[in-house]
């Protein structure tokens, strides 16, 4: 067996945790190359890798096709790939993905994002009926993806955590009465930190984009700012060290679910959820802690946190959920390659 991974694959990313979950899990794998697409992307300057991102044209995407073009052409006797796995391809063209299909029995294309709001990508309009197989982990993007696609070369999953990487590293009763949240800064969810300092809890926060929210509250002893990106072992450790995270949902496009979804309980602590019927499919109502109102979150998260019996029970329930019903890399990347290799 024969594999191809192109896609990220610096450390810290979950591209590399599927790159590596896949190494694994994959039988009789004779060779497993690597095409690393961070590598041209930093090697571009910053301000063009900015350009790049946003518009999907000019010298980022040139750098990353000329890349893959260029490994691509240096594979001897150019063999077939029993499976060339692409992970996020936004940057990829079609003369590039044409070259994989020639030496692919198996490709297929591996999106845990949006598609069709922040990342979208003509390349990857324009390539996606070129795969054997497109998985995403985004079902309100199921249409948009059915207008381009057939019904059987779609493959819906979801997101998910590594076991090794996501795993309580706080005993519960060392944890701080506090919500955690990790994340990038958006307009709905400075109104929900707001509200919890507001009636007195405390909040811990990491992400890009909090420079405001840092400034108004820097002297308020409940806020606190540990850094704008948290990898492996700090990650976890800082999900942890809560008694309760939140697992925001953004309000730019319809998230249903987040890796946060599954990373949290993982980690062993309390999912503060927002209620809808896809997280309500993975979890009962004693496994998390769902609410569908600012006033509830709040009214909730102030109960709790007076109930340490039941924030323990829910905190366990939660971590045994996520386990026993696979909602980790290594159990849904098996069930995916069984699917793409029948």
């Amino acid at each position: 067996m024969k594999v191809l991974y192109v896609g990220q694959y610096s450390e810290g990313t979950t591209s590399k945790m599927r790159a590596d979950q896949l190494k694994s899990i994959i039988n009789n794998v004779e060779e497993f190359m690597v095409i690393d697409t961070h590598i041209p992307f930093y090697k571009t300057s910053k301000l063009l890798r900015s350009f790049g991102f946003r518009f999907k044209i000019g010298p980022l995407i040139n750098n990353t096709n000329t890349f893959v073009q260029e490994k691509l052409n240096s594979i001897e006797n150019k063999t077939k790939f029993d499976l060339i796995w692409v992970d996020k391809g936004v940057f990829v063209n079609k003369k590039t993905i044409n070259s994989l299909r020639k030496i692919a029995v198996k490709l297929v294309h591996f999106t845990p994002d949006m598609a069709f709001y922040e990342n979208q990508s003509k390349m990857f309009y324009n390539t996606m009926y070129l795969y054997d197989y497109v998985i995403t982990t985004k079902s309100p993007e199921k249409e948009e993806y059915l207008k381009r696609i057939n019904a059987d070369k779609l493959i819906l999953t979801t997101q998910g955590f590594s076991k090794e990487n996501h795993k309580p590293k706080v005993e519960f009763k060392d944890k701080e009465d506090s919500v955690a949240f990790i994340g990038l800064a958006e307009p709905s969810r400075f109104i929900i930190m707001e509200a919890l300092l507001t009636e007195g809890i405390k909040i811990k926060i990491a992400g890009f984009g909090w420079e405001k929210f840092i400034e108004k509250h820097k002297n308020n002893p409940l806020f606190s700012f540990v850094g704008q990106k948290l990898m492996n072992e700090e990650y976890s450790k800082f999900i942890s060290s809560s008694v309760v995270a939140w697992g925001a949902l953004s309000k730019k496009f319809p998230e249903q679910h987040t890796t946060r979804t599954f990373e949290i309980p993982a980690c062993g602590t309390v999912l503060l959820t927002e209620y809808n019927d896809e997280i309500a499919s993975f979890y009962k109502e004693d496994e998390v802690v769902f609410y569908t109102s600012k006033e509830e979150l709040v009214k909730k998260v102030k109960f709790l946190f007076k109930n340490k019996t039941e924030l323990k029970n829910i905190s366990e329930k939660g971590y045994k959920r996520v386990h026993e019903d696979g909602y980790f890399y290594e159990a849904i990347l098996k069930k995916l390659v069984k699917k793409v290799l029948k």
